[in-house]
């Protein structure tokens, strides 16, 4: 069987599941790095990065798709906010991500030696090694493709005097013809101290999972991120900008761009920082815990919003750049829409 970490292309190795609420993103949130976990950002996907962002009264639904890796992976995201009982706003995001065509070579390999004959039990034959002299049967190669849908809801509540944000993660992976559920929880809250924005979130508590249709059961541990946000204001010009960075404290994501690591300890960090004029145009700028430069532009009417993300290739792994689009269109304006279709 498959798992949610497979092969995929020339010396890069993906990996899928709960990671899907870290990659696929708006383009708001991309083009800072990811680095928002304490930037009250007016952007519903905003509560993925940190469920205690709820920002008041946003009535727009928006619209996210990024093309990663050349257009191989496509990602799509619809989010929302609901009203309920006038004092309980309520975040939506539906997330889905998808790749196909991607080669099962499984069984594939003509395993002959270095001599490339079958039968003469040379160094190499049946070793289960592409060796010299080998070679794949293209015939018996399959090609299989992987789907994940993903919900991720996220409210307040009140403990101990303390507002603490929640988010609901729902998962369903399909991996060629197998798939799996997954289910999950952060918490999230901040802190104001004088201008200073600080966040707290843990992700995956007490601990989330994947249930294959066979019964395995693919574990992630908790992870702990913190957060900072300066803001600052020019008072002669109206201009505004936001520094952000973001600690990622986890034991179950080491890789090779991990900047620290203690053990099984690994301290993963991001930056952005954006610039904003007369809250209409922002001009953005980041690197995410990848180590990938990021960068974006965004444009805010009154009832619409445009937001651009661009994710720079690494040239080590041969792919082609990242590109997100956003666009948040005003409730009101499509509910317009939809009653003027109606009367017509």
């Amino acid at each position: 069987m498959l798992t949610s970490s497979f092969l995929f292309g020339k010396g890069f190795w993906v990996n899928y599941g709960w990671e899907i609420f870290d990659y696929v993103t708006s383009a708001h949130v991309a083009s800072l790095g990811n680095s928002t976990i304490a930037y009250p950002l007016e952007t519903v996907s905003g509560s993925i990065i940190n469920p205690f962002i709820i920002s008041k009264n946003i009535k727009k639904i928006e619209l996210s798709h990024q093309s990663r890796f050349a257009g191989l992976v496509s990602s799509d995201i619809i989010s929302g906010q609901l009203d309920i009982n006038q004092r309980t706003l309520f975040n939506y995001n539906i997330l889905y991500e998808g790749i196909g065509s991607i080669p099962d070579t499984r069984g594939a390999l003509m395993d002959w030696g270095f001599d490339g004959v079958y039968g003469t039990n040379d160094v190499g034959e049946n070793n289960g090694k592409l060796d010299e002299g080998e070679r794949l049967d293209d015939s018996k190669i399959n090609y299989f493709s992987q789907r994940q849908i993903a919900f991720h809801s996220a409210f307040l509540r009140e403990i101990n005097q303390k507002k603490i944000g929640i988010g609901v993660k729902l998962l369903h992976y399909r991996l060629d013809k197998n798939y799996a559920l997954g289910f999950g929880l952060d918490l999230g809250t901040m802190y104001k101290v004088k201008k200073i924005d600080l966040a707290f979130v843990l992700r995956n508590f007490p601990s989330s999972g994947l249930m294959w249709d066979n019964g395995t059961i693919e574990g992630s541990t908790p992870t702990f991120s913190f957060g900072i946000h300066l803001p600052y204001e020019y008072k002669k010009y109206p201009i505004k900008t936001h520094f952000l960075i973001s600690l990622d404290v986890n034991t179950n994501k080491r890789n090779l761009d991990s900047q620290l690591m203690f053990g099984r300890l690994n301290l993963e960090s991001s930056i952005g920082y954006e610039i904003k004029l007369k809250e209409r145009i922002s001009l953005r700028f980041g690197r995410n815990k990848l180590n990938v430069i990021t960068g974006g532009l965004g444009i805010r009417w009154n009832e619409i919003g445009i937001d651009y993300a661009f994710l720079a290739s690494d040239l080590g792994a041969g792919f082609g750049n990242h590109h997100l689009f956003t666009v948040s269109i005003s409730t009101e304006i499509l509910a317009d829409y939809l009653k003027r279709l109606r009367n017509n």
